[in-house]
């Protein structure tokens, strides 16, 4: 796998953790064929997974990816909850307009509204690593 070089030393943490909590770690599934997804959790068989080849043709890799790492380990806490949100209050987490579209593109793409709060707490944690292991460690294990 490539994008773990690309990784902050808490993405590597975050990375190991996920795979702590029995969940296969791939990179450039075939989901990723169509420059869609950045990663994505797939519940059925437990997997996480990063495009890496989708996000290097971006602008600043090595934060979007790990961006992208810790966005989709909030959504393995989500599933080690049995698939709801952490609870966090959506007041305590503003997000700029981008973000917002970022959601309703998610939201488009997985066609499940039920999962607006779940995104909206993935992207607000995903500039967030500290919090992300935190909340690993604390319904993961």
């Amino acid at each position: 796998m490539l994008f773990p070089y690309y990784l902050s030393p808490e993405g590597k943490q975050i990375v190991e953790l996920v795979a702590k909590a029995h969940f296969q770690v791939k990179e450039n599934i075939s989901w990723c064929a169509g420059d869609n997804y950045a990663g994505a959790v797939i519940l059925e068989n437990k997997t996480f997974f990063i495009c890496t080849k989708t996000i290097l043709k971006g602008s600043n890799p090595n934060q979007y990816l790990n961006e992208t790492v810790y966005h989709e380990a909030v959504h393995v806490v989500q599933a080690c909850k049995g698939m709801k949100p952490i609870g966090i209050p959506l007041g305590q987490m503003p997000l700029p307009s981008t973000k917002m579209g970022d959601i309703n593109r998610s939201i488009s793409l997985t066609k499940k509204k039920w999962m607006r709060q779940m995104e909206y707490e993935a992207f607000w944690l995903e500039d967030k690593p500290k919090q992300v292991i935190y909340y690993l460690k604390k319904f993961c294990f």
